[in-house]
């Protein structure tokens, strides 16, 4: 970057990367590209990760250590900005660490001189007053804050923050096309995705899918976005559950064509995996253990099997690639100036 000096960057950025859960690696090359489509090259980029080995050979970036405090701090004051880069980083569905962590690492930023900004956020559900006190205070502090959905826009309001609608920015990324044979064009291919939920829910959630599943004429794929939810689906194929013809844990965005580009229906819970659906045109429905979950679906008019089976229907997005695009990165040449 022109006038900056060497060893220092514009943007840290933040969100629950090197975890192994592709939703999330999916969410920093979206940033990654909207800085570079803004000027900001990855040279003028940190990593916060939680396998900065593995973020600094897959996104060719600088990454340091979310664990090491004095690594943070120095990336933190070699930094003009921190960017939370998308994700569901302050909720409390299980416990209020992640409220903790983020709202410690923005109060650290500020401390730094790093200036704080939010793009392609959740917030929520925040069950805890405390929850709901640290992140008043950590995104308070941003001078951009894009929220993801209308749960999101809610508790903003709530909270008294000054957020703007936007999408996932997962939802600006170009998939990788794949060649198709003739003979997958004419076999149905039904994709499913399953996660860890709490032992009655997941009961729910299968006698709503499990007959349907078991019923399908064609092959069915386990499709696992995180080693959790590839345990759990090669247990349910184990114990003989569900019928799957196999499970694929799926690692990065080089390997979603195989797996998207011939499928004929997709039922899942993960947000990601709608998202990709959607992208490749699959007709989708979706299992709501989320709101964030519940809320895609109804901006993507897909049903939501809260309670019985419904056939997958082709997602119907509000907002194109470009459009996505264009309203992350007017936002972000905002906060850089222009980079």
């Amino acid at each position: 970057m022109k006038g900056r000096a060497k060893g220092r960057y514009r943007v840290a950025l933040a969100g629950y990367y090197g975890f192994g859960n592709l939703g999330d690696e999916l969410l920093l090359r979206a940033s990654l590209e909207c800085l570079e489509r803004c000027g900001v090259g990855r040279e003028a980029v940190v990593v916060l990760s939680n396998d900065p080995e593995g973020t600094s050979r897959n996104f060719s970036v600088a990454a340091v250590s979310r664990w090491s405090l004095s690594e943070v701090r120095r990336a933190l004051r070699s930094s003009d900005t921190l960017l939370l880069g998308g994700g569901g980083l302050f909720q409390d569905s299980t416990s209020l660490r992640s409220c903790l962590w983020y709202w410690g690492l923005v109060r650290l930023a500020r401390l730094c001189g790093a200036r704080p900004w939010a793009l392609g956020q959740s917030i929520g559900p925040l069950h805890r007053a405390a929850a709901r006190r640290l992140t008043q205070g950590a995104l308070s502090s941003c001078s951009v804050l894009q929220v993801r959905d209308e749960p999101s826009m809610k508790w903003a309001e709530r909270l008294g923050l000054h957020a703007v609608r936007g999408e996932d920015l997962a939802l600006t990324l170009a998939m990788p096309a794949a060649q198709i044979t003739a003979s997958q064009k004419t076999e149905e291919r039904l994709l499913l995705n399953l996660r860890p939920v709490p032992e009655g829910e997941m009961e729910r959630f299968l006698s709503i899918v499990t007959p349907s599943v078991n019923a399908f004429k064609g092959e069915v794929i386990g499709v696992a976005l995180a080693e959790e939810d590839e345990a759990l689906l090669k247990q349910l194929r184990r114990e003989k559950q569900l019928r799957l013809s196999r499970v694929v844990l799926v690692k990065g965005l080089d390997e979603v064509a195989a797996i998207w580009a011939w499928a004929s229906a997709a039922v899942g819970m993960r947000l990601h995996f709608a998202v990709l659906s959607a992208l490749y045109e699959i007709p989708l429905a979706v299992l709501p253990y989320d709101p964030k979950v519940t809320a895609f679906a109804g901006r993507a008019d897909v049903p939501c099997l809260t309670d019985h089976w419904a056939e997958p229907r082709l997602p119907r997005l509000p907002a194109g690639r470009e459009t996505a695009r264009a309203g992350f990165d007017g936002l972000c040449r905002r906060m850089l100036g222009g980079a």
